[in-house]
């Protein structure tokens, strides 16, 4: 199993108010945004935040139970296939996958699943020229 973390997703109740804070008060340097999501490059990895209507939709979690978490970490692989891989060692060894691989919104390719304590990671293929795997 690959040992990376290419992105770090929180979900934000308030989306202006924390991009404020990581970009004017810390002054991380902007990659994308739209009036839903905010990435913001970390070294060599991007840290995502959206809203938790997008985070609900896209991980299928609701952050605002007591038993729900509000972020997810991300590995991005180099291709569909190897993502569809990397579930199926997952499945053999029971891991619970919370959503399986399938195309997403933003063209890329992705499934989660959780640790033993709930913890959500996403594995992904990005296309986006660019995008660090």
């Amino acid at each position: 199993m690959d040992q990376q973390i290419n992105a770090v997703t929180i979900a934000v109740k308030d989306i202006k108010l924390m991009r404020k804070f990581y970009h004017d008060t810390l002054g991380w340097a902007i990659l994308a945004e739209n009036p839903s999501v905010v990435m913001l490059r970390l070294n060599n990895a991007v840290l995502t935040l959206c809203t938790t209507a997008i985070f609900a939709e896209y991980t299928g979690n609701y952050p605002d139970t007591e038993s729900k978490k509000g972020f997810y970490l991300t590995t991005n692989l180099e291709s569909p296939k190897r993502v569809d891989e990397y579930f199926k060692k997952l499945a053999a060894k029971k891991v619970l996958i919370t959503k399986k691989p399938e195309k997403v919104f933003w063209g890329g390719y992705s499934g989660f699943f959780e640790d033993i304590e709930g913890n959500k990671w996403e594995i992904s293929f990005n296309p986006v020229p660019g995008a660090k795997v």
